[in-house]
């Protein structure tokens, strides 16, 4: 598993520093053709990391027979339905909501078990520091969710709590006990969502980091499912939440593409990410990888 994590590392490390140094020659902006790539990539390599909670499930709750797996789904699509419905009715309150989860949820990637301040504000950097140099493309991107005085409060608010944060993080970076790596990935995180277009560093940092760290980390904790199980788990349910999307989009209002897919991916990551945080931590997941 260290050798994976190791690969794994390396490539989110230098991954990182050539899309950073395209974006700071180039100027890359998150265009149409931008996002269209992002969602693809967010689908294509994030997605899978959240079908694995069928073997999660499996091994935690023990579902043996079809009316405990109808069961099982009954309720995961319960909860992601009532998170759409509650983005529905209250807009603002939902993605304020979603904002602090997603900060708790990424704050997990890295191995920072032992110190729960710098942990914790690694998850807020990912969240708060787009807001210090691309403020107007956030507030933008924030308007297509949510209303813009709402939009432009959060991010006024991100810009306060991104200081400390820093601070922290800075701080942290003196600290011998932790290894050279992390304290590697952290600057480059902290480098990605300060320096390119959040859209752009949002699609690097979920797919070569969040997802593809949470995939080894399952592999190891599932050894009792067979790589066939494995892969099985991973392509099927991708393939109904792509399906379940495209049909909430053809049945939705529509508004012009920028707008469609940008809430596909903030809304269903969000309707997708409460049930599968919950799975994880029934499983004990976290308890288990926080080593790695």
């Amino acid at each position: 598993m260290k050798k994976l994590m190791g690969f794994q590392s390396n490539v989110f490390i230098i991954l990182t520093s050539l899309t950073l140094a395209l974006g700071l020659a180039f100027d890359l902006d998150a265009n149409l053709y931008g996002l269209m790539m992002v969602l693809v990539f967010v689908v294509l390599l994030g997605v899978p990391h959240g079908s694995l909670d069928v073997l999660f499930a499996s091994q935690t709750y023990e579902l043996k027979n079809m009316s405990h797996w109808l069961k099982f789904i009954a309720y995961y699509m319960a909860a992601a339905l009532a998170v759409i419905l509650v983005w529905w009715l209250v807009p603002n309150t939902f993605f304020i909501v979603f904002l602090i989860l997603s900060a708790l949820h990424f704050s997990d990637d890295l191995n920072l078990s032992d110190f729960a301040v710098l942990k914790l504000s690694y998850g807020t950097a990912i969240i708060s520091f787009p807001s210090l140099l691309f403020s107007h493309e956030l507030i933008n991107l924030y308007a297509m969710i949510i209303q813009i005085d709402t939009a432009t409060s959060i991010v006024k608010a991100s810009q306060l709590i991104s200081a400390p944060a820093g601070i922290i993080m800075a701080v942290y970076l003196l600290n011998q006990k932790i290894d050279v790596r992390t304290k590697l990935e952290l600057l480059c995180t902290c480098a990605l969502f300060l320096l390119l277009n959040p859209i752009l560093a949002f699609g690097v940092y979920f797919c070569v980091m969040h997802s593809a760290r949470h995939l080894i980390r399952s592999r190891f904790f599932l050894r009792s499912f067979t790589r066939q199980a494995f892969l099985n788990a991973l392509i099927f349910p991708t393939i109904a939440v792509i399906l379940m999307g495209l049909i909430i989009w053809w049945l939705g209002p529509k508004k012009p593409l920028e707008v469609d897919m940008i809430r596909i991916i903030f809304v269903g990551l969000a309707a997708l990410t409460v049930p599968h945080a919950w799975v994880l931590k029934q499983s004990n997941f976290q308890a288990h990888s926080k080593r790695y």
